[in-house]
């Protein structure tokens, strides 16, 4: 652990049961399972997971984040000696958390001091990914630039069966029934015993929709998931005639279940293959009492894939926010001038902005 004054301090992943503890400090709300060491630690080659945690009295502000350093080889150092480095929120959804007795001036003194850490570590930017359904962008409005980028879609499972379906567009409905007429059968496993099938499709369904090189998860990285977190992660596999023509990972809490990772094999589409897969899993997860199925967005709001989401909850859409901010201008005016010469990456706005080439 690293202390750095006062009331604040840094955890890493060695101090993981610490960490847990804090996220249960946390009253009123619960931490979703990206918050959590295990999933953080998946993203490691990415950069180094800490948790920053703020105290004030009985108040806690707790902020998970990646600390990435920056290649001194692809972005050269601004000055000899000096290392830089900027931070992220693992992929998902994170941001800052606090007690529902915070306050604004807790807010502020938190972010105060973390700015001041920033600082202090030669941070020069930040980007956070906020978690839609807590809201905890609305706290960060003074502090960061917050931005809204897409919507999600959640399907609100503390309803009735009736009602969530009843939530389904006509069609949606349509076709699960289809579905089922064709006799396709729904397989819902808490082990990667069908791994094999599941990233075969997975692949193919990045390869076919030309998806960018960071959705290509190493096979590590799924040993990860089995490993470290057996008991929040549930693989759904449809069949028909006993092969498996669609897969979805899920990762799950108590409270949240995600719709992570999935694909299906397109010459099966017509059957309606991932209609009775999600719904499957509504019902598995509605009667292990879990609240919220989060299925994500599009690529873009009101593409194919918003739509076809949206068919699960029509009243179900969420506004997904980004925070940027730029702690050191001068640093990263510098690393843009320095990577100018070279080509950026295609498509797509980056921040921070040196990470596009």
């Amino acid at each position: 652990m690293d202390v750095i004054a006062g009331n604040y301090y840094l955890l890493d992943l060695q101090d993981g049961e610490q960490w847990v503890r804090e996220l249960d400090r946390i009253r009123g709300l619960n931490p979703d399972l990206h918050y959590r060491p295990e999933y953080c630690g998946l993203f490691r080659d990415s950069g180094e997971p800490r948790l920053f945690v703020y105290r004030e009295g009985n108040v806690s502000v707790i902020y998970p984040f990646l600390l990435r350093k920056i290649d001194p080889v692809s972005m050269p150092r601004i000055k000899t000696g000096q290392d830089l480095y900027d931070i992220t929120s693992p992929y998902g959804y994170g941001g800052p958390l606090a007690d529902a007795a915070a306050d604004e001036n807790v807010w502020d003194n938190f972010y105060g001091c973390f700015s001041g850490y920033c600082e202090k570590n030669d941070i020069i930017t930040e980007f956070i990914r906020f978690h839609p359904l807590l809201g905890n962008h609305r706290r960060m409005t003074k502090h960061v630039q917050v931005e809204r980028i897409s919507s999600v879609i959640c399907v609100d499972l503390n309803q009735t069966d009736e009602k969530i379906w009843a939530g389904y567009k006509r069609n949606n409905r349509k076709n699960i029934k289809k579905a089922y007429r064709e006799g396709l059968k729904v397989v819902l496993e808490e082990t990667p015993a069908r791994f094999a099938d599941f990233i075969s499709i997975y692949r193919h369904t990045m390869w076919r929709n030309q998806a960018a090189k960071f959705y290509f998860f190493t096979d590590d990285f799924f040993d990860g998931i089995h490993q470290a977190l057996s008991g929040h992660f549930l693989y759904a596999y449809t069949l028909l005639g006993g092969k498996v023509v669609s897969a979805e990972l899920l990762l799950y809490n108590d409270t949240y279940i995600h719709s992570y990772l999935g694909g299906t094999l397109e010459q099966f589409y017509e059957y309606r293959p991932n209609n009775i897969l999600k719904h499957e899993t509504i019902k598995w997860a509605k009667n292990r009492g879990i609240r919220f199925f989060l299925l994500g967005g599009g690529r873009s709001d009101g593409d194919g894939i918003y739509r076809y989401k949206l068919s699960f909850a029509r009243d179900g859409v969420f506004d997904f926010y980004v925070g940027k901010k730029v702690h050191n201008f001068k640093a990263v005016e510098m690393l843009e001038k320095m990577m100018a010469a070279r080509k950026p990456r295609e498509g797509g706005h980056y921040f921070p902005s040196y990470r596009r080439y």
